[in-house]
Formats: C-alpha cells, structure tokens, sequence
C-alpha cells in the first residue's frame, strides 16, 4: 500500500515539474527582446491569444479568443509570417463564421468572404495590396445577389449593377475613377427601363428620357454640364412635372450628385 502510495506522489511530482518546465518555455523573449516559441497571452484572466513566434513573427496556427473565452479567429501563418490565412467567427456557441480572408503583410489581399450572424454569405469582396481591386458582390439574406460593384486600384471603375430581390434588373450606373461617368439606367421590377440618361464627369448631360411602366415615354430632360435646360413630353412641348415623378429613386441623392460633381 505504501508503495502505491509513493508511486502516485512520484508520478505527481514528475507531472508537476514536467508543467514547470513546459510552462517556462512559453512566454520567451531572446536578447533582442523578440517573442520566441510558444506564447499564451491572459487578459482579465481569460485568454486572449496563443500561438508561436520566431523572431517576433507569429508562425503556424494562431488563435484569438473573446472575452467570453469563445474562440475570436484562427489564423494561419506562412513560416516567415508574411502570408496569413484568417477565419472569424461569432461570438456564439456554434461558432458562427463571421469572415474568411487573407493577408499578405499584415493588409487584406485577394478575395475575402463577409457572413452574417446567422452564417450567410452577404459580400464578397477582393483586394489587391490593401486595395480594393475586382468585382466586389452584395448578396441578401437568402444569398441573391444585390449589387455587383467594380473595383479599380481601390476606385470604382466601370458598370455597377443593382437588382431587386427577385433578381431582376434595378439600377446601372457606370464610374470612371469614383466618379459617374457614363450610362446611368433605372428599372422597373417589371424589368421595363423606368430612366435613361448619360452621366459625364458626375454631371448630368444630354437627353434623359423617363417612361412609364408599359414603356411610353413620361417626359424628357436635357442637361448641360449638370444643369436642366427644359423638359419636354413626347410631342415636343413643355411639361410639368408632378412631383412623384420628380423624386424616382436613382439611388443617388441630389446632395451625393453635387458631391460627385
């Protein structure tokens, strides 16, 4: 019986020193004061991160936690730490992704996956050197897709299109350099065009012809440099227009247009 006795406290105490030394290895900086090794950061006595460094880069499997103790993110590190591989979650008990993405010196590069907190993908978006770059999407809660915006060197460049929630087409407007310049075209959920008109460095230009639903025309508008000049009905001659006309949804404010401008 004494014998056992010994052999538990003897299996005790190697246990007990085998943690000494395993927890003197964690937590180690060398003579330049760089993290080395295995680290485990506590915050209000919780845990915050754990993970490895050479050289005061984190390498390999690195995890972040909430306050709550859930798990934050899981990143993966490159060996020289450069390129990072990151997963986000929620802070629920299913862990619920949150984003997915890269980066590449410490800046988003490449394509990134954006969820809701019930786990449904609403953007997709790209980057190139921390920039946006590509064709970033908006999806809805049920995973149509909303928007599709084009992305140039971190500017909007080119056609960006809206749908409704049925899919169909709702707005085109064109960018050159984050500014409208181009096609501009407004939709009916009938997919019917309901405005058409021309945008030429943020300001309204030409002819704009606005239609009703079964494709007739309402009216027409010219422009100069942003300016109306007259409105017209089909026939030619001059109209007023009422006022709910006057406020179709362009999806752009009159205030974003002069800022445009």
């Amino acid at each position: 019986m004494q014998v056992k006795l010994l052999k538990y406290i003897f299996l005790g105490i190697i246990l007990f020193l085998g943690n000494q030394v395993l927890f003197s290895q964690q937590n180690q900086t060398d003579e330049m004061g760089r993290k080395q090794g295995k680290w485990i950061k506590y915050k209000d006595g919780v845990k915050f991160y754990q993970g490895e460094f050479v050289d005061d880069k984190p390498i390999g499997e690195f995890l972040r936690y909430y306050k709550s103790g859930r798990l934050q993110s899981r990143s993966l590190y490159t060996r020289n730490g450069d390129y990072c591989f990151v997963e986000m979650f929620y802070d629920d008990r299913k862990k619920t992704p949150k984003a997915t993405g890269l980066y590449v010196n410490q800046v988003k590069d490449s394509v990134w996956h954006i969820y809701n907190s019930s786990g449904v993908l609403v953007n997709e978006e790209y980057y190139s050197e921390g920039k946006e770059n590509g064709l970033w999407k908006l999806f809805n809660y049920l995973g149509a897709i909303m928007k599709e915006t084009p992305y140039v060197d971190g500017k909007l460049q080119g056609e960006q299109i809206e749908y409704f929630v049925e899919g169909t087409l709702q707005r085109k407007m064109t960018f050159e350099n984050d500014t409208l310049d181009g096609v501009f075209e407004v939709y009916y959920p009938e997919n019917k065009i309901r405005v058409g008109g021309v945008f030429n460095k943020g300001m309204q230009v030409g002819e704009w012809n606005y239609y009703d639903v079964d494709g007739s025309v309402l009216y027409i508008e010219y422009f100069e440099e942003g300016s109306l000049m007259k409105r017209l009905d089909s026939n030619g001659k001059a109209v007023e227009v009422v006022q709910v006309i006057d406020t179709i949804d362009m999806g752009v404010t009159p205030e974003e247009l002069m800022e445009l401008r």
